[in-house]
């Protein structure tokens, strides 16, 4: 599958949530922070892409509170832009906890019941925005994006996703799996094959996929994606790296060695940013992955969902 776009910027669509994010420094004390699965991996294509190779724009629907006004500031802090982002009047953003354990293992706690972003593809989003959305070279979503989209929104995500393609544009996957979301792994399941159909390029992670799917390893999980005309797949495996195939050859990765674990959170959110970002620049599968393991390792040291932002090169005093 061909990710070239023609003259840059490519222009992405990434379609999720952003929520306030509390890590834990010690039980009864918290860090304060923004974060959300496709907005992570908005964020790290913006860093790992080249100054001027992508436009990356964040899909969501926020509230006017005080927290979403600081979130999105932090959005364009990390070169993402928020044209596509929606402001409903009295409603607030979702909120989720992390803690950690002595090898960096993550858990969550979400608390997004009343998140405006759940009125995403609703019926109060103008067609405009559909419109925009698949005027774009690529669309990107997870399964966590479904996740929190009513039925009918769905099929009106699944609209535009059909629309994009018909253009020219490609669709990207994850199906990044909160069980908490759903309320079976069967539901998960249908609604995953159904943006299956529409996907060009997916970037599972095997734990995930094997709760929902049932896949028994990476290369089962790779069949199967590929069987539902996905055209090309990279299948994240933690600390074994990741299998990455382009429907004729498959080939493992492996992932950075001796990287000493602070937090995963948002490790696989990170190799998809600088998957989509090697990609975009014409870049082979194989490189992309090489160069999601490194993000990925790097992400891993540090704690959070986010590195924090680079510098932008006006303000560098060396320049």
């Amino acid at each position: 599958m061909d990710f070239l776009t023609g003259r840059p910027p490519a222009r992405v669509a990434m379609i999720g949530e952003c929520m306030v994010e509390l890590r834990h420094l010690s039980p009864d004390r918290l860090a304060l922070g923004y974060a959300g699965d496709v907005f992570n991996t908005a964020a790290y294509l913006a860093r790992a892409a080249a100054p001027g190779a992508v436009d990356v724009q964040f899909v969501t629907v926020t509230g006017d509170d005080p927290y979403s006004t600081a979130m999105r500031g932090r959005w364009r802090d990390y070169g993402v832009g928020d044209a596509l982002a929606r402001v409903l009047p009295g409603r607030r953003c979702g909120l989720y906890l992390i803690r950690t354990d002595e090898h960096g293992e993550r858990t969550f706690q979400h608390y997004r019941g009343e998140s405006a972003a759940r009125e995403l593809f609703g019926p109060g989003q103008p067609a405009a925005v559909d419109e925009a959305i698949a005027g774009h070279d690529v669309v990107y979503l997870s399964g966590i994006t479904l996740s929190i989209l009513t039925g009918p929104a769905r099929v009106r995500l699944l609209e535009t996703l059909a629309e994009t393609r018909r253009r020219g544009g490609r669709v990207v996957y994850d199906g990044n799996h909160r069980p908490s979301g759903w309320p079976s792994p069967a539901a998960a399941r249908r609604a995953a094959e159904q943006v299956l159909a529409h996907t060009d390029l997916a970037l599972p992670t095997l734990d995930d996929e094997r709760q929902v799917h049932g896949d028994r390893d990476a290369m089962a999980c790779v069949e199967r994606l590929h069987a539902a005309g996905v055209g090309e797949v990279a299948v994240k495996l933690g600390a074994d790296g990741c299998l990455v195939s382009d429907g004729r050859t498959a080939r493992a990765v492996p992932a950075v060695p001796g990287v000493r674990v602070v937090d995963t959170t948002s490790a696989g959110d990170a190799f998809n940013g600088a998957y989509l970002a090697v990609r975009l620049a014409g870049g082979a599968p194989c490189a992309a992955a090489e160069a999601g393991c490194r993000l990925a390792a790097e992400v891993v040291g540090s704690p959070g969902a986010l590195l924090p932002p680079l510098p932008c090169p006006e303000s560098d005093p060396a320049l």
